[in-house]
C-alpha cells in the first residue's frame, strides 16, 4: 500500500508539472497569436484609413470625426481588439471607438501574464496622424481560462486515471510500472527520445498507451519549439543582404575545420575584396553599391554550382567574400579566378578604369590555428593588389614577412606616438553652424611615407590585437589638441577597445585627470557595441557621461537590439546609420523608418544626426522628417586638423 501511494504521488507531481509546462507553453502561443493578429489588424486599418483619406480631406470636422468612428467601429469589433483611435501629431485623439468589454481581468491573470495587454501604433502617411490600436487583455484571459480549464480537466482525469492503473497494476507487475515511472520522469526533464513504454499483458495497455501518448503529445510541442529556434538561428547565420552564410557561421565553420581532431587534408579560402565597393557607394550612393553586392553574391553562388571545388561561400563583411574549397591546380584555379574576376567587373556600375576586384589564396590545415589562415590570407591579399591579375596565393615565406612586416609598421606608429588627425563637422542645421567636429587618425607607412588604407590598417589591427592601443594613441593626439583649441570633438571608441578592460581603465582615468576637457568631448559608439558587449559599453558610457562628457550612438538603426540599451544609457546624440540616409529623398521606406527612429529617440530626449549627407535633396528630405543635425561630404569632407 506505502509503495502505490509513493507511486501515485509521483505520478501525479510529474503530470502536473507537464501539463503546467503545457499550459504556460499554450499561453505563449496566445500572446504570438494575439500579437501578430493586433499587427494584422492595424495595417488593415491603417490600409483602409488610407483608401479614404482623400475623401476625409473635404468633410467638415464633425462630419470626418463620425466618417472615422465608423471606420473604427470595424476594428473594435474584432475580438482580440479593446480600444482603436487615431492621433495627430501631437498626441491628441482625432477619433476613438471602445469595444463594450463588461469583464475585468482578473489580478491573478494580470500578474502572470503582465504583458498581454499590447500597443500598436502606425504612421497613417503623410497626414502625420496614426493608428493606436490596444488588445484585448479579456480576450487573451478568455481564451486562456478555456485552454487552462481543458487542462486542468484533462490532468484531474488522466491522474485519476493513472492513479487506479498504479493501484492495479503495482500488485502484478512492478516492471511496467518503473518503466512507466522512468518514463514519466524523462518527460519531466523535456526528454522524449527515450523508448516507448511496452506492456507485459493487456492490463498494462492502457497506462502505457496514455503515457506513450502523453508524450508524443509533448514531444511534438517541444518539437515545434525546437524547430522554430532552429529557425531562428538559422536566419541569425544570414547576411540580411545576401542571404549568404555571415562573418559568424564562417567563423563556426573554419573552427570546426581547425579543431584539434580535424585531419591535416589540406583545404583553400579564398577572399574577394570588391576594390570599388567604397567608391561606388560614395559616388552613386548606397543603393547602387547595395545591388552590386548582391550581384557579386550571385555570381559566386553560381560558382558553387559550376565548380566541384568549391563548397562553401560566405560574406564576411562590407565588400569582402570567402570560399572554402578543395585544393587546386593552378591552372584549374587560375581559370575560376579569371572568370569570377570578369564577372565582378562586368557587373561593376564604376567605368572608371580601376580594378574591380583583389583575391588573395591561401591553403590551410586542421592543424593551423585561425590567425594564422587569416594573416596568411591577409599577406596574399595585399600582394595581389600589386599583381596584374589582381589574386595571389600565399606562400609560408610570404606569411612570415606579412606578419612581421605588418607588426613593425604598427608597433612604428604606437612608438612614435603621431597620427594625423583628420576632423569633419557635424552641422547644426539649423543654426548652420558645426555643433562639433568629429575625428579620425590618419597613418603613413614609416618607409614610403604614403597614407595606410584603413581598410588594410583595421583588419591587420585587429589581427595582431592592436587595435587598443592604436586608440589609445588618437584619443591621447586629441587630447592634447584640445588644450590648445577651444573646439567641440567626438573620439570613436572601437568595439575592441570597449572590450578591453586596460583601455577603459587607461580612458577613465585619463579624463579624470583632464575633466577640463570633459564639457567638449563626445565619444561615439557603435550601436552594435550594445549587443556583444552591453554591459562593458553600458558601464563605460554611464562613467564617461557622469565625468561630464557626452556620447553618441552610430549607426543606430542597424540593430534593433540596441534599443534598450540606449534606455539604460540615455545618450545625448544617435547617429542614423549611412544606410538609411543615403537616397532618402526617393525612397519612401527609409523615409517612414528614419521618422519611426526619430520618434523613438524623441521619446528619449535623444538628439539625432543623420550621416553620409551627400547632396542638398537628402539634407532638405531629411531636415523635414525633423532631423537637425547632419553630416557627410555635402556639407564637407574630412580634413587635417591643423591647431599646431
Amino acid at each position: 500500500m506505502k509503495l502505490t501511494n509513493q507511486t501515485n504521488w509521483g505520478v501525479v507531481a510529474l503530470l502536473f508539472l507537464a501539463f503546467t509546462a503545457l499550459s504556460v507553453a499554450e499561453l505563449r502561443e496566445l500572446q504570438l497569436n494575439t500579437s501578430e493578429a493586433v499587427t494584422l489588424q492595424a495595417e488593415k486599418s491603417a490600409a483602409n484609413y488610407r483608401k479614404n483619406i482623400d475623401q476625409l480631406s473635404s468633410l467638415s470636422p464633425q462630419t470626418e470625426e463620425l466618417v472615422l468612428s465608423t471606420l473604427l467601429e470595424s476594428t473594435v469589433s474584432q475580438p482580440h481588439i479593446s480600444y482603436a483611435a487615431i492621433v495627430d501629431a501631437s498626441g491628441s485623439v482625432v477619433a476613438k471607438r471602445e469595444a463594450a468589454i463588461q469583464n475585468a481581468v482578473p489580478s491573478w491573470f494580470t500578474s502572470i501574464d503582465s504583458n498581454s495587454e499590447l500597443e500598436k501604433r502606425i504612421p497613417l502617411g503623410d497626414s502625420q496622424r496614426a493608428l493606436v490600436l490596444t488588445s484585448n487583455k479579456l480576450e487573451v484571459y478568455t481564451r486562456f481560462t478555456n485552454v487552462l480549464l481543458r487542462n486542468i480537466i484533462a490532468f484531474v482525469a488522466l491522474s485519476l486515471l493513472v492513479s487506479l492503473l498504479v493501484a492495479v497494476m503495482n500488485r502484478r507487475f512492478k516492471r511496467p510500472i518503473e518503466d512507466t515511472v522512468r518514463k514519466l520522469n524523462d518527460m519531466g526533464s523535456h526528454n522524449f527520445t527515450s523508448p516507448q513504454v511496452s506492456a507485459s499483458s493487456g492490463d498494462c495497455e492502457q497506462l502505457t498507451s496514455t503515457v506513450n501518448t502523453l508524450s508524443s503529445t509533448l514531444a511534438s510541442k517541444f518539437d515545434e519549439l525546437t524547430r522554430q529556434s532552429e529557425l531562428f538561428k538559422k536566419e541569425a547565420s544570414k547576411d540580411s543582404l545576401t542571404k549568404l552564410a555571415n562573418r559568424g557561421a564562417f567563423e563556426r565553420h573554419m573552427r570546426a575545420l581547425l579543431n584539434e581532431n580535424a585531419t591535416s587534408q589540406e583545404k583553400e579560402l579564398i577572399i574577394v575584396r570588391l576594390a570599388q565597393l567604397a567608391s561606388i557607394n560614395t559616388k552613386l550612393g548606397m543603393v547602387p553599391g547595395d545591388n552590386y553586392v548582391k550581384a557579386i553574391a550571385n555570381i559566386l553562388v553560381e560558382e558553387t554550382k559550376n565548380n566541384s571545388n568549391v563548397r562553401f561561400v560566405f560574406r564576411l563583411t562590407g565588400g569582402d567574400f570567402a570560399l572554402i574549397c578543395e585544393p587546386m591546380e593552378k591552372p584549374v584555379r587560375d581559370l575560376m579566378l579569371t572568370n569570377i574576376s570578369k564577372q565582378c567587373a562586368s557587373a561593376s556600375p564604376l567605368r572608371d578604369g580601376t580594378k574591380a576586384t583583389y583575391i588573395g589564396i591561401t591553403r590551410f590545415t586542421g592543424t593551423m590555428s585561425m590567425p594564422q589562415v587569416m594573416e596568411s590570407v591577409d599577406s596574399a591579399l595585399i600582394a595581389a593588389m600589386k599583381t596584374q591579375s589582381g589574386w595571389e596565393l600565399a606562400s609560408e615565406i610570404s606569411h612570415v614577412h606579412s606578419n612581421t612586416r605588418w607588426r613593425e609598421r604598427l608597433n612604428y606608429i604606437v612608438a612614435q606616438q603621431y597620427a594625423d588627425i583628420m576632423i569633419q563637422p557635424v552641422m547644426n542645421i539649423e543654426q548652420n553652424i558645426p555643433a562639433y567636429y568629429e575625428t579620425f587618425g590618419r597613418f603613413k607607412d614609416k618607409d614610403t611615407n604614403e597614407v595606410i588604407p584603413m581598410s588594410q590598417l583595421i583588419p591587420a589591427s585587429e589581427r595582431l590585437d592592436l587595435i587598443p592601443q592604436v586608440d589609445r594613441l588618437v584619443t591621447s593626439i586629441v587630447f592634447k589638441k584640445m588644450e590648445v583649441t577651444s573646439q567641440q570633438v567626438t573620439v570613436n571608441l572601437s568595439i575592441t577597445s570597449i572590450a578591453n578592460g586596460e583601455f577603459r581603465a587607461w580612458l577613465v582615468n585619463e579624463l579624470t585627470q583632464r575633466q577640463a576637457l570633459c564639457p567638449r568631448l563626445l565619444f561615439e559608439v557603435e550601436d552594435a557595441a550594445l549587443i556583444q558587449y552591453r554591459d562593458y559599453a553600458e558601464s563605460l558610457c554611464r562613467q564617461l557621461i557622469n565625468l561630464g562628457c557626452r556620447v553618441t550612438i552610430e549607426h543606430f538603426g542597424d540593430h534593433f537590439a540596441s534599443l534598450s540599451g540606449l534606455r539604460a544609457i540615455k545618450p545625448q546624440f544617435v547617429k542614423i546609420s549611412g544606410r538609411l540616409t543615403q537616397g532618402i529623398h526617393t525612397n519612401k521606406e527609409n523615409q517612414l523608418f528614419v521618422s519611426s527612429l526619430i520618434n523613438i529617440a524623441t521619446g528619449l530626449n535623444i538628439k539625432v544626426i543623420a550621416e553620409m549627407v551627400e547632396t542638398e535633396a537628402e539634407s532638405v528630405a531629411l531636415n523635414k522628417l525633423g532631423v537637425e543635425h547632419q553630416q557627410g561630404y555635402y556639407f564637407a569632407k574630412p580634413a587635417l586638423w591643423n591647431v599646431y
